[in-house]
């Protein structure tokens, strides 16, 4: 599950889906856990301040594990991270925006497949000012694993 939630946290980090304080928080309990042995963990809590490096060597780690992932269950932390988010429907056009970019960080043929692809125009009725699509678009996304 390790490598899920490192993938998780390095596109969230980067496209600011989740702030920094929740990846802490991850970050501190996949340390303290014994059953996780990865490497990278300590090195990540000694960079906690800096973002760029943290981003830059949870790149580094899932450069040669990216066959490793299971982009599912990635997609489930996104959608568990997006009904929290949704819940108040604030801030609607910077959500939209925030799950396109996190679309462009899958690899292509991930990203080319249901539930990935609607990512990639959940943003597209603020074309319009249709905000009701939009949350329709969230709406389909939140409930695709039930």
């Amino acid at each position: 599950m390790f490598i899920h939630e490192l993938y998780f946290y390095y596109i969230s980090l980067k496209t600011e889906f989740v702030d920094i304080d929740t990846y802490r928080e991850w970050l501190n309990k996949a340390f303290l856990d014994d059953n996780n042995k990865e490497d990278i963990l300590l090195e990540l809590q000694f960079c906690t301040d800096n973002i760029e490096k943290t981003i830059e060597l949870i790149k580094i780690h899932l450069y040669n594990r990216q066959n490793s992932v299971d982009y599912h269950a990635v997609m489930k932390m996104i959608i568990s991270e997006l009904k929290e988010q949704y819940k108040n429907k604030t801030m609607l056009y910077q959500l939209t925006k925030k799950l396109y970019n996190i679309w462009t960080m899958f690899p292509e043929n991930i990203s080319s497949e249901k539930p990935f692809i609607i990512l990639n125009s959940i943003d597209d009725p603020w074309s319009w000012n249709d905000e009701e699509r939009v949350e329709q678009g969230i709406e389909k996304l939140i409930k695709y694993y039930d």
